[in-house]
């Protein structure tokens, strides 16, 4: 297959492209919260309350798993097609668990919409990458920070309202006709870049296999951990041991593959480095935190699922304008890690003042906090993608962005299992001495947070509690107390991990952000070849072997 020429991009067609993959972006980010004030009524009309909590679980596993396979599958064979195929899976994720008969049928078709929801998340930000210079990057990975963010806060508002004024069914079917008005954008609009350097790409299928076969169990333990199973099971460890046998595994495939889907040496590029712990260790803050304002909101105050999801709505612009900010501002200065170190410290001030809050806190006091919580997100979000893309070359542009993307969402996988067990166990706690002989009430707090479920629990509490422990209305007050000083726990908990972030943010490479884009090189470079009479060659050039990986001072 002969090289191609270089694809000339014009500011308008980067603009219909970016456009059409805000769009994806949007619907994958959307769909891991907009389920969840639809739950009760898919429950009622499915049933399989058991399979409940894999409504999300399934989306987050498969997501996550895919992301490092498809970087590496970007940079091999193009971003175009695995775009393209990406919003075709996530759609017929959507229209089959729209059309889901059990809760198995959902869950399954839950874990169809993660893979695409993953392919598009690995991609979407490498896009960026094939058409702007990394200084053009920040203002644009701004844009794409704030989508994430908007649509992420606002998907159980959405959700609930679809669902009051239709069925729950269209929280996916309204991914069909967004969903194919982006297929038709990018496919018309983007141009397909890949390297042809006449070798056939050499698929990494024993890295894939492996990683795989570490990460499933290792988050299925997460997941099932303190719920399912108690930490300290045979099932549990069994889950973790076959992990770590894993990942020894896919330690020695990565070493001995030609073209590995994440290579090793990229953990000697010390801004590769760096960054990968500080998005473990804030994706764990982020991620926990968040989900602990809702349930702070319906469980300790008793606000409606779909009004909780609208009081997050502060949280949510602020989120946007710290991402907007932080990308004109690495745009117009060409510096990032201040970015990074202010957002750590606007963060950890927002989490440590939300450790202060009880069952009594006001709104209009939590306000402030929360914005302070967005503004440090958005500060932080958009510009690690930006950051490792500039620090390694462009032909591992797509594994350098997917591994953003990866770290980042293990991070927030591990911080709300851990943060989540933590929380009941402190909430279980607060109960002794009252009803912590009365399982309904300890065994059951995701029941206390709607008037129904609580009704459920009353009732077996009335049934089954015995003479001489306090009456049901003592009980349930103390039951928000106790929720809500364990939910306090966690953001001083949070704020402790994120404060390590600081850290390592003073452990990071400034490098000058590259000013020239992809495809302004590539035109330089058919130029130069044209007048010394050679053919021209693709805008994506050969893979970068993993020995040219750019070490900086310090580097392993």
């Amino acid at each position: 297959m002969a090289p191609r020429a270089p694809v000339a991009v014009t500011p308008g067609s980067r603009r219909i492209v970016i456009a059409g993959t805000l769009l994806a972006l949007f619907l994958a980010a959307l769909d891991q919260t907009v389920v969840s004030t639809a739950l009760p009524r898919i429950i009622a009309d499915l049933q399989g309350i058991g399979l409940l909590a894999w409504v999300f679980s399934a989306y987050m596993l498969a997501s996550t798993i895919v992301v490092p396979l498809i970087g590496k599958l970007g940079d091999q064979f193009g971003r175009k097609p695995i775009f393209l195929a990406a919003i075709v899976i996530f759609i017929a994720g959507s229209v089959a668990a729209g059309a889901a008969q059990s809760m198995l049928q959902l869950v399954v078709f839950r874990a169809v919409q993660g893979v695409g929801g993953g392919m598009l998340f690995a991609t979407s930000f490498a896009i960026v990458g094939d058409l702007y210079s990394p200084l053009e990057r920040g203002r644009i990975q701004g844009l794409f920070a704030a989508m994430f963010g908007i649509s992420s806060v606002l998907g159980p508002a959405l959700g609930g309202w679809i669902t009051d004024a239709t069925s729950w069914r269209w929280i996916f079917y309204i991914n069909l006709p967004v969903g194919v008005l982006a297929l038709a954008v990018v496919s018309l609009g983007m141009p397909w870049t890949r390297p042809l350097d006449g070798r056939r790409p050499r698929l990494d299928l024993w890295g894939s296999f492996t990683l795989t076969a570490a990460l499933l169990p290792f988050l299925l333990a997460l997941v099932w951990a303190g719920d399912r199973y108690p930490w300290r099971s045979w099932e549990i460890a069994a889950l973790i041991g076959l992990a770590t046998v894993a990942l020894a595994a896919f330690v020695q495939a990565e070493r001995r593959a030609s073209e590995p889907i994440l290579p090793l040496q990229l953990f000697r590029n010390r801004t590769f480095a760096v960054s990968a712990v500080i998005l473990l260790l804030s994706g764990a803050g982020m991620f926990g935190a968040i989900t602990m304002l809702p349930l702070f909101l319906q469980g300790a105050q008793q606000i409606p699922a779909a009004r909780a999801g609208s009081l997050m709505i502060p949280l949510s612009l602020a989120l946007v304008g710290g991402s907007a900010t932080a990308g004109q501002l690495m745009t117009r200065t060409g510096r990032y890690r201040f970015l990074v170190i202010g957002g750590a410290v606007i963060m950890t001030a927002g989490l440590l003042l939300l450790s202060r809050i009880n069952v009594d806190t006001p709104y209009a006091q939590l306000v402030p906090r929360m914005i302070l919580v967005g503004a440090g997100l958005g500060l932080t979000m958009p510009v690690f993608a930006v950051i490792v893309q500039n620090a390694l070359p462009y032909q591992m542009l797509g594994v350098a962005t997917s591994a953003v993307q990866f770290f980042r969402s293990v991070g927030g996988t591990l911080g709300v299992a851990v943060f989540t067990g933590i929380m009941l166990h402190r909430f279980r706690s607060g109960l002794d001495g009252t009803a912590a002989d009365v399982p309904a009430v300890t065994g059951n707090l995701s029941k206390l947070l709607n008037e129904r479920g609580a009704t459920e629990v009353q009732r077996a509490y009335a049934e089954s509690a015995p003479s001489g422990v306090a009456p049901w209305s003592q009980v349930l007050e103390l039951a928000h107390v106790s929720q809500s000083e364990a939910i306090a726990g966690v953001f001083l908990i949070a704020a402790c991990v994120v404060a390590v972030t600081f850290v390592f943010a003073w452990l990071l490479p400034e490098l000058e952000l590259q000013r020239v884009s992809p495809q302004e090189m590539a035109r330089r470079l058919a130029a130069q070849q044209t007048a010394h009479g050679a053919q021209p060659t693709h805008a994506v050039v050969a893979p970068t072997p993993a020995s040219a990986i750019p070490h900086q001072p310090g580097d392993a």
